[in-house]
């Protein structure tokens, strides 16, 4: 008996095997050394902003060890939120180099938020929170982050005034937002 095949059915099973190969490339994790660099594009190992790179590891989490290079100034529009990263963990640690350049959010929070990520380290990033919010913060911990690190930074509040009601934190931690 001869068996006749569907052409349909194969090419819906070509494309979607197809289609599982880029997906699977477009978001692949990360591992190895990159930059952030506000003069390049976003492409290949670079990310044009704080953002970019935390959009990137967020989506894709990491198959290895990551080292982040900062090579120019940031201004974002926006905090860095980094939560849960798929794949991290004590051998596969995140380490931004920040080589004293300043990442700089204005807003009545923390710059650098982490919620429930471990395994980071920020080495020599200057973090510059220009908000004249009462609660501005450098970087905030909650939700079980652990094992993080933060050394070497500078954490500059530049608009705020004098005045009793302050309640800024360089660093807060908490066990809940």
């Amino acid at each position: 008996m001869r068996k006749i095949y569907q052409p349909k059915r194969f090419l819906r099973m070509v494309f979607l095997l197809l289609c599982t190969g880029f997906m699977s490339s477009a978001f692949a994790q990360l591992s190895g050394t990159y930059t952030i660099d506000g003069t390049q594009a976003t492409a290949g190992t670079n990310y044009q902003t704080w953002l970019a790179f935390r959009n990137a590891i967020t989506t894709s989490g990491v198959s290895g060890p990551v080292t982040v290079n900062v090579m120019t100034d940031n201004t974002e529009t926006s905090q860095i939120n980094f939560g849960q990263i798929t794949g991290m963990s004590s051998t596969n640690r995140v380490v931004i180099n920040g080589n004293n350049k300043f990442l700089s959010v204005s807003i009545a929070d923390a710059v650098i938020l982490l919620s429930g990520a471990d395994y980071f380290t920020f080495d020599k990033v200057i973090v510059r929170n220009t908000s004249t919010s009462q609660y501005v913060q450098g970087y905030r911990l909650f939700n079980g982050s652990d094992y993080n690190t933060i050394s070497n930074c500078v954490i500059e509040f530049s608009a705020l005034a004098t005045g009793s009601t302050l309640g800024g934190a360089y660093v807060a931690l908490s066990s809940s937002s």
